[in-house]
């Protein structure tokens, strides 16, 4: 029974890192759409003419606009695949817990 409890354990603790890696994952997700934002707001602005710039800020905008675009997309796929990760780790955890027969305790 006790090594049940460890494998438990262990579980939680596996889902609890990968929580937080999905956590990362999103906030690298906002990031990466700010620069997308910033990026095509520079682009925008640039060609329209209301900013004055040069050609670097041209080159600047679409970078970033690019750059954001690919940092969202690697993002996405590993928050995908952490949360695949976490759905997996709980339905082993699941399994373990039904496969206890724990028995209800009611109160009089």
């Amino acid at each position: 029974m006790t090594d049940l409890h460890q494998q438990i354990a262990d579980l939680e603790s596996e889902i609890d890192v990968l929580s937080e890696a999905a956590e990362r994952c999103r906030k690298s997700m906002v990031v990466a759409r700010v620069a997308i934002l910033a990026g095509v707001l520079l682009v925008g602005a640039s060609l329209a003419g209301l900013v004055r710039t040069d050609a670097l800020a041209l080159v600047i905008g679409i970078a970033a606009t690019l750059a954001g675009i690919g940092f969202l997309g690697s993002s996405r796929g590993s928050l995908e695949q952490i949360t695949g990760k976490i759905r997996a780790s709980e339905a082993r955890r699941d399994r373990i817990i039904d496969g206890m027969s724990l028995q209800s305790v009611q109160n009089s």
